[in-house]
This record gives structure tokens, sequence and C-alpha cells, in this order.
């Protein structure tokens, strides 16, 4: 039996080929974001337990079920982290980021943790981009989040195979008239264990229950008062007019306590898998500290999005570097390296590192598969050239030394940095 662990359950190796697109998704989101005035935050990885048990709600399966909670040396009880809001909501009270009267734009990316029952594209440690819209309210605020959902719909290609799922909650007044009206609905109803404690705790959480299956619930809308009403008019509208596909699903609460007002799920049409979703949490402010901000976000869920780009040739990545130096001698290690330096500003740039014979080293162009291979020894060093070879185009070149650097540049059609 081999000594070597394995990688614990519900982790991953993110390999290169995968890893890469991770990289892809992070730097494309963090342009779009940019853009639009979002700022950068690095949340710590883990927090004190009470941060969620307050704000994702004690009936929630995250807080029942599903945190990875430890002690320090002193006994303060703490949890790596299952969800980035309640963090951010934690950094911006503390730092004082709020200026009265004018709106924060946040996003953080990052890994998160919950011990969760292990499935495709569900992982107990999972990647996440968060966006947070704080101090603003109304169609205009909510708008933004819809807008920049859109741009990532766009951006990665997946406006013909997803769907935005949204329900309108209204104010937490609303939302406490319809538990109620829900709890009396279910009193002769047969539960499962879990919603039999949910019942107590919250009876919203029952509508995600996919066990007990429900059906001829009481209508949401119906508790909805005009003002709402026309509110969720306004999101309809919103909806059709940046052309994002959506369905109204008037059973969606989400999974966390903190929502009022919108939420939403983004899922693909394939194999219904959630790859974003969010909506506002305006009470979230006050509970976790005194003051009240009106606030917005979503998150992203990185992994399922990458298992599903990977599935495109579009994505598939292999690592092919535009240049690979072939060294015969080791007396022109020093004027490959100066090379390398000037090429690698705007190439991917390789080297054997070990110095063998034509024959043994002609193999690193089957490994690499490099756009040019350039071989260089004691003769090329003498001659003061060196031999190209077009890998792709089956071609070979001998080109002068002092004018290598400019020579790739220009046969890859790449601009010098100057």
């Amino acid at each position: 039996m081999s000594k070597l662990l394995p990688k614990p359950r519900g982790t991953q190796d993110i390999l290169p080929t995968k890893a890469i697109i991770y990289q892809q998704i992070q730097q494309i989101t963090q342009n779009i974001l940019n853009r639009a005035g979002y700022q950068p935050v690095i949340l710590p990885t883990y927090e004190y337990q009470e941060l969620f048990t307050i704000s994702v709600g004690e009936a929630t399966d995250i807080i029942q079920k599903e945190m990875f909670a430890f002690s320090d040396r002193k006994g303060r009880q703490l949890v790596l982290r299952p969800e980035g809001t309640a963090s951010v909501v934690r950094l911006v009270y503390q730092n004082k980021l709020v200026n009265p009267g004018y709106p924060l734009r946040l996003y953080y990316w990052g890994n998160m943790f919950r011990y969760e029952r292990p499935q495709d594209g569900r992982y107990r440690e999972f990647w996440q981009l968060g966006v947070e819209l704080i101090n603003a309210n109304g169609i205009m605020a909510d708008g933004e989040l819809l807008w920049l959902i859109k741009q990532i719909i766009i951006t990665f290609d997946l406006k013909e195979n997803t769907v935005l799922h949204w329900n309108y909650l209204g104010g937490s007044e609303t939302r406490e008239k319809y538990k109620s009206i829900l709890k009396e609905y279910l009193l002769d109803k047969e539960l499962c264990l879990d919603c039999q404690r949910r019942y107590q705790l919250n009876p919203l959480r029952i509508l995600d229950c996919k066990v007990c299956k429900l059906e001829k619930l009481p209508s949401y809308q119906k508790v909805l008062e005009k003002t709402e009403l026309a509110y969720l008019k306004k999101i309809t509208k919103k909806l059709d007019e940046l052309k994002i596909n959506h369905y109204y699903n008037k059973w969606l609460v989400r999974g966390l306590d903190y929502y009022t007002g919108i939420v939403f799920e983004l899922s693909l049409n394939d194999d219904k898998q959630v790859i974003l979703g969010g909506g506002r949490y305006d009470k979230l402010f006050q509970q976790l500290g005194e003051k009240e901000f009106p606030a917005t976000g979503f998150a992203l869920g990185v992994d399922r999005l990458v298992n599903y780009l990977s599935l495109s040739e579009k994505w598939k990545t292999d690592f092919k570097p535009d240049v690979l130096f072939l060294i015969l001698e080791e007396s022109v290690c020093s004027l490959v390296a100066s090379w390398q330096e000037e090429l690698s500003k705007n190439c991917q740039v390789v080297s054997n590192l070990e110095v063998k014979k034509v024959k043994n080293l002609l193999k690193n162009i089957n490994y690499y598969s490099p756009r040019l291979a350039i071989i260089i020894g004691k003769k090329e060093l003498k001659e003061k050239k060196v031999l190209v070879k077009d890998c792709q185009k089956k071609k070979e070149f001998i080109v002068d030394q002092e004018k290598l650097v400019s020579w790739i540049h220009n046969y890859l059609i790449i601009k010098q940095f100057k």
C-alpha cells in the first residue's frame, strides 16, 4: 500500500489546464468590475463563528451542518469562511468604509469552505467571486447588479445556455407575514426531520427542501404590498431591457436568511446547476451592527463555471511556449539568459536546463511544441548566428545574434516594450 496520503474528500487538485481557466476568469471578471468602479478587498480565511450564526441564520444548512468550526488556543470559536457577504459587512463596519450619501462598490475573490456532500461541481473547498453594492437602494442599484451579471453572461458566452431565476421577497414585514401564512399551511403536512426543525426556526427554508417537494404552496406574490408589486414590475422591465433570459420563480428564497427584496440564481439549462446567486440584504448591516445600510450583491461559483467552460474547445489550453532555446554548450548560457530577459517581457520563453547532444535536445521540441525553437552551441557562438526553426510551418532560418530579439518580435508580430 502506498504511503502517500490522498487529498481530503471534497477538495480538488487543480491541474495546469484548469488552473489557467481559473486565472482567466479572475482576470476577465476583475476587468469588468474595475471598469464599473468596483474595488477589490481581500477577506480573512477564518472569522468568529458568531458572525455567520447571526447573519446567515440558525435554520440554514450552513449553520446546522456545513461549517468547518474549530477553537483557538484561548477557546474562541472560529470557522473557515462559508461565504463572503457577512465578512464584507464586518469589514465595512470595522474599517468605516461607508461614506454617507455615496455608494460603496466592492468585490472579492477567494476560497470558501462548507462541509457539504461532494458531487459534480460541488466541493467542500470552493472558489467564489463576490460582488457587493453597499449604501445604494432602488431599481438603479438593483439594475446595476443585473447589468454586471449580463456582462458576465455575454463575456463567457452563456446567454444561450442559462436562465436567471428570480423572486421578489419585499421588505422584512412582508417576509414575516408570509412566514405566518406558510406555517399555518404546513401544520397538517408531513415534513422530513430537517423541515420539522426548519418549521420552528425559519419555515421559508422548507421551500428549498429537496425531500418534501411540497405542492400548491401559498403564493408569495399575494402578500406583497402595492408598492412592492410595483417594484416587482420594475424588475421585470429592467430584465427585459437588459435582454437577460429570466424566469419569475415565486418559490425562490435562496439558502441564506439575510435576503430581502430581489433574490436570483443563474442556472445552466443543461444540468440545472446554479453558477451565480445573490440578492438584496438591506437588514444585514443592522443585524451585525447599529446602522442600517441598503445593500445588494451576488457570488459567482467559479468551480462550476470552470467545469462548464472546460468542455468548450475555445477554453481548452495546453502550454505551448512561443520560444524554446536549445542550448548545446554551457558557455552560451549567459547570452541566452539576456535574450530570455528581453523576450519574456511579452513572450512565453523556456529553455532546456541541462546541456545535451542535439539528438536528445530535439526531443524537447516534441515535448513543448513551441512556435519557434532556437538552437545555439559553440559553432553558432563563434559564427555569431543562431538556427531558428519554425515548428509549425516547418521552416528554418539563420539569424544574426545581435538582431535575434527584434527578428523574433517581427516574425511573431509582437510589439516590443519601449
